[in-house]
């Protein structure tokens, strides 16, 4: 086994692009380990719900320079509700492509797996509460105790929804 003695946390929190991309890669480690599903299925869904809201919210700091859309942004960090961030994701990617008269770009097959992920996610977990406790504060159970999840769904999608969420500022040419 490796050494864990020390881990270069500063480089590995650079941006939250990159601490969005920790979370898939933890996923990976989790689903492709030898543990029994059910032990791990609420801890590997809540990395990938962080690595879309991180991702996410990272995408739409970067397209507000060219989207001419100011949805969110004044409120993105107050928020945790993946609706919210994922319709506003949306409306700033659209807006910087027409902005920027991008038409040719194939990103459809890419727009269908990460809006499939992420209606994976919500019914669980919209408000980052679900994969985080089992009640609300008034009692109530936040996920059915028949509910059932196949993680070898979120695998599938992972591939391509961690590439576009981590390529999109190139496509747009907003890398520094």
């Amino acid at each position: 086994m490796k050494s864990r003695k020390e881990s270069f946390i500063g480089l590995a929190s650079e941006n939250d692009l990159k601490i969005a991309l920790h979370y898939v890669d933890a996923f990976k480690v989790l689903y492709e380990s030898n543990k029994y599903q059910d032990q791990i299925v609420i801890p590997a869904l809540f990395l990938i719900r962080q690595f879309l809201e991180l991702g996410l919210k990272y995408n739409i700091r970067k397209l507000s320079s060219i989207s001419g859309s100011s949805n969110l942004i004044n409120d993105l960090s107050k928020t945790h509700d993946l609706c919210k961030i994922y319709g506003s994701f949306l409306d700033h990617y659209k807006n910087a492509k027409n902005n920027l008269g991008i038409s040719g770009l194939k990103d459809g097959n890419l727009l269908k797996d990460l809006d499939s992920l992420v209606n994976l996610i919500i019914p669980f977990d919209n408000d980052s509460m679900g994969y985080r406790y089992s009640e609300d504060q008034n009692g109530n159970k936040l996920i059915d105790i028949n509910s059932t999840h196949n993680l070898e769904n979120v695998y599938k999608l992972l591939e391509t929804t961690s590439c576009f969420i981590s390529s999109t500022e190139d496509v747009f040419g907003l890398t520094s």
